[in-house]
């Protein structure tokens, strides 16, 4: 719509409404009720102003653009992961199939005031969050009533966000039960993130709960540690553990084990079992091959998509999902 921003406060003042409730009427943006928008365009039609044709496609079309926000302080190797590329092209893959476009954009989230303005520039309709960010950005979000979708990421206890993610619970079951399956009872687990405050401390949890409903050891059998460990603090832990066989959540700590198993000339299963987290392709060619639980991440970035769009059409309480992950069978256990 072009009017100069002298006439967006004619057109608010006219209307009754803000200027940012005239910017976001003309572009038919979300956060706007009917009654609000047929407002500004009595007072636009009252004061002779004319629409170009872009202003009356946005009118009575809604925009179809969704925007997927990284940091720009992420690093480029972040968002690179494999992890995330299967995110996109689950998200890319739906968004064609349902004719959207989808634009990759950053940010400093750092400061999250101006993210309206920017998302109202790009005419963007809903965000997708593949990345955690702090709490502010959501809240910034939220008080602009943009929709968005988390994926693979939460905020424990926060009310109104609605994610997709992996069933953590599911994951340790689905591996638990083929290590036991297998013959493996002296289990060693190996987490990370799951934080002493957490109300989540899913894995943890589940294995405890698992183990002790089948009558085996659990005490003190779980490390939660960090994703990128130091091979010697991996080391360490094995000497003192020595567990029968590892769930390994983080692959950085599986690929010390190998090392580790390797170096020592201890063999894999026959000695120690593995069955580690985050399937990726060259697993294929390690030896042994990994035995490991594939995170759905495509499937993440497709339900992602339809809720974000339920949201953007209005649907209200469009609830958060859990998705498995399969099991990669290979040679470690």
């Amino acid at each position: 719509m072009e009017i100069d921003k002298v006439n967006i406060f004619e057109v608010a003042e006219r209307a009754g409404v803000s200027k940012s409730t005239v910017s976001r009427a003309l572009n038919n943006h979300y956060g706007v009720s009917q009654k609000s928008k047929e407002k500004v365009w009595k007072a636009i039609e009252d004061l002779k102003y004319r629409p170009n044709l872009f202003a009356r496609y946005l009118r009575t079309n809604a925009s179809k653009r969704i925007g997927l926000l990284f940091s720009s302080k992420m690093s480029d190797s972040s968002i690179l992961q494999q992890i995330n590329i299967g995110k996109l092209g689950g998200i890319m893959n739906k968004a064609k199939e349902l004719g959207f476009d989808i634009t990759i954009f950053t940010e400093d989230l750092s400061d999250p005031s101006g993210l309206n303005e920017v998302i109202q520039e790009k005419g963007l309709s809903g965000i997708l969050l593949l990345n955690p960010v702090v709490k502010k950005v959501l809240h910034t979000l939220e008080s602009y009533g943009i929709p968005h979708v988390l994926i693979n990421w939460s905020v424990p206890g926060h009310e109104h966000q609605c994610f997709v993610k992996t069933d953590w619970a599911k994951a340790t079951i689905i591996a638990l039960d083929y290590l036991l399956d297998k013959g493996y009872t002296d289990i060693g687990v190996i987490t990370w993130g799951e934080d002493e405050l957490s109300k989540e401390r899913v894995i943890q949890s589940t294995f405890a709960n698992y183990m002790k409903n089948k009558g085996l050891p659990y005490e003190n059998h779980v490390w939660n540690t960090k994703l990128k460990i130091p091979k010697e603090a991996v080391v360490d832990y094995l000497e003192k553990s020595k567990k029968r066989a590892y769930l390994s959540f983080s692959y950085f700590t599986s690929m010390h084990i190998l090392n580790y198993c390797r170096e020592k000339n201890i063999s894999i299963p026959a000695d120690v079992a593995l069955l580690s987290n985050d399937y990726f392709e060259f697993f294929e060619y390690l030896h042994p091959k990994l035995t490991a639980l594939k995170q759905p991440s495509e499937k993440m970035g497709e339900l992602a998509l339809e809720k974000l769009i339920r949201k953007m059409d209005g649907e209200q309480n469009v609830e958060s999902e859990l998705v498995a992950p399969d099991l990669i069978l290979g040679d470690s256990c």
